[in-house]
């Protein structure tokens, strides 16, 4: 039994909490037991990895942390206005559309808690027998 629990348990023996604050201590203890398991689990990088030819060791390697890309999103939402039309039109076209009018900030940090949710996230596997592309949120 952890020692927060005892704790619990002792106030609640020596009167100094009733039974029902002491089931919303229990369970207010539980949920942050379970938020710090998984915070433990999030994926906290996206690692890009370049690999030539056959060998294990990647020629390109880049680790960008999912806090900084999140605050390069949030920069990026402030100042998407002043990226000119026919920047925005062009990358447009490529399938590349730069609408920041209808997603929050917010909404940002949800999709990258549901990314970071569990385990690491295989974006992108490429092999084509000669060189290999994996990009990986950890």
């Amino acid at each position: 039994m952890s020692e927060e629990i005892q704790k619990i348990l002792k106030m609640l023996e020596d009167g100094k909490i009733s039974s029902q604050e002491a089931e919303k201590l229990l369970s207010a203890l539980r949920n942050s037991e379970q938020q710090m398991e998984i915070s433990n689990k999030k994926r906290h990088w996206l690692k890009i990895r370049v690999f030539e030819g056959d060998t294990e060791k990647p020629k390109v390697k880049v680790n960008l942390p999912i806090v900084l890309i999140k605050v390069f999103l949030k920069l990026g939402m402030k100042f998407s206005d002043k990226i000119p039309k026919s920047v925005q039109d062009k990358l447009g076209e490529k399938g590349i559309p730069l609408d920041f009018d209808n997603l929050s900030a917010e909404q940002i940090e949800e999709i990258f808690d549901e990314l970071s949710a569990n385990g690491p996230l295989h974006l992108v596997d490429v092999d084509d027998d000669e060189d290999k592309v994996e990009i990986v949120l950890e």
